[in-house]
């Protein structure tokens, strides 16, 4: 199907050509020291900078429920207003006796979950069924390949139930799928004008229209030939073309699968990042949470790039507020504060702990002086209309206080 056209569905097919980013398909190998092979260097590409449509919500029972915390605040709004809004829902198997079913990362997960109704047990007029609404979304919560229905271990009692803060939300005897929505087709990416190499040359010599790849690293690349960001995907060509006969270049159609990474907000976020890392601060803060999402990558791709000699302890270093309007732009302004420009520092409390361990720049003890802080105080936190958790300001403090690190507030 001709990209740009509308879909036979109906719904316009968003075609999003990427002028002045190249691509590179890059693959492991084995043999001498080089880790990676080039298998194609792209001109441009079409799909790259899209929105995949959302996933499917689907419905829900937690049956024979004893809900806590906000899971109970939840169905009791929503017993009241028709609906409402729960955020992450976590699901951990029982034993018998009770406990948690070792290992812990052995969990089950709905995201954006909003609670439709509650009514009585027929087995339990002491408990209740839940009816939620929410998607099975492995790659956000980075739980890989989940089921449609958590699997349940041999005479198990139920399933702990919690949330993204790891607060108790009760237990329930069953999780049903009772009512499952189709999910929507994927956006096609398009390579346009690739020089392959290595397996993909050989592939293609094959004669074969259909191939998969297997795992590979697609990168964006700056003006020097640097890749602005790598992902790490499951390609699977499934068609092809030469761009002009007679040059060798070609045109290759895929299905991206494992991580399907792509965001329209990425493209100028790319764009700042299209000469290079970036030489001046805050350039990222008129993008805005998916863009700046898309920067943080960029910035802990290149992170070899901005690696300095770690100062002494002691130091004193300064954090612009000014843009702290969401939990990116915080990991974006104390990457800056601690590298400079583009500078990478972690984007959450377990990946900047890694940071100080590691050193990044730096040797605790250090001051840290917050200049503006009062923005990050009022636009940390919780988000009202999801409830899914980020930092507050206060936490933030905590952490700091916890790892030999002074904060001024300016």
């Amino acid at each position: 199907m001709p990209f740009g056209r509308d879909r036979p569905d109906g719904h316009a097919l968003r075609s999003e050509v990427s002028p002045h980013v190249q691509f590179r398909i890059t693959g492991e190998t084995e043999i001498g020291d080089d880790p990676e092979e080039t298998l194609a260097l792209c001109a441009e590409a079409d799909g790259y900078y899209v929105d995949s449509p959302p996933l499917a919500r689907h419905h829900y029972e937690l049956r024979d429920s004893a809900p806590e915390g906000q899971l109970a605040s939840a169905a009791a709004q929503a017993q009241e207003n028709g609906s409402a809004p729960l955020g992450l829902l976590t699901v951990h198997a029982l034993d018998r006796n009770g406990t948690p079913v070792e290992p812990a990362w052995d969990v089950w997960c709905l995201t954006d979950v909003r609670v439709l109704s509650v009514r009585p047990s027929f087995a339990d007029p002491t408990l209740v069924d839940i009816t939620v609404e929410g998607r099975l979304d492995g790659v956000a919560t980075g739980v890989d390949e989940q089921p449609e229905i958590p699997e349940v271990p041999p005479l198990f009692q139920g399933f702990h139930l919690y949330g993204s803060d790891e607060r108790s939300w009760g237990s329930c005897r069953q999780v049903a799928l009772i009512d499952k929505r189709p999910e929507p087709d994927p956006v096609p990416l398009r390579l346009l004008g690739c020089e392959p190499s290595g397996r993909l040359l050989v592939a293609l010599e094959s004669g074969d229209n259909q191939f998969d790849l297997g795992g590979v690293y697609l990168c964006p690349l700056d003006r020097t030939g640097r890749a602005i960001e790598e992902h790490w995907i499951c390609l699977h060509v499934e068609s092809w073309s030469y761009s002009t006969p007679g040059t060798g270049q070609v045109d290759l159609t895929l299905n991206v699968s494992c991580d399907d990474f792509r965001t329209a907000a990425a493209r100028e976020a790319h764009e700042l990042w299209s000469a290079g890392p970036p030489t001046e601060p805050n350039l990222w803060a008129r993008l805005g949470t998916a863009g700046r999402a898309a920067w943080s990558r960029a910035a802990q791709s290149n992170l070899s790039a901005r690696r300095t000699p770690d100062a002494p302890p002691g130091a004193t270093y300064h954090l612009d507020g000014r843009y702290i309007t969401d939990v990116v732009g915080f990991s974006l302004a104390l990457g800056e504060a601690m590298n400079g420009p583009g500078g990478y520092f972690g984007t959450c409390f377990g990946t900047i702990e890694y940071c100080l361990e590691r050193g990044h720049g730096i040797q605790r003890p250090f001051t840290l002086v917050w200049h503006d802080h009062h923005i990050a105080r009022t636009c940390l936190g919780r988000n009202p209309l999801t409830y899914d958790v980020a930092p507050s300001f206060e936490q933030i403090l905590e952490f700091f206080a916890e790892h030999q690190i002074e904060v001024l507030l300016a």
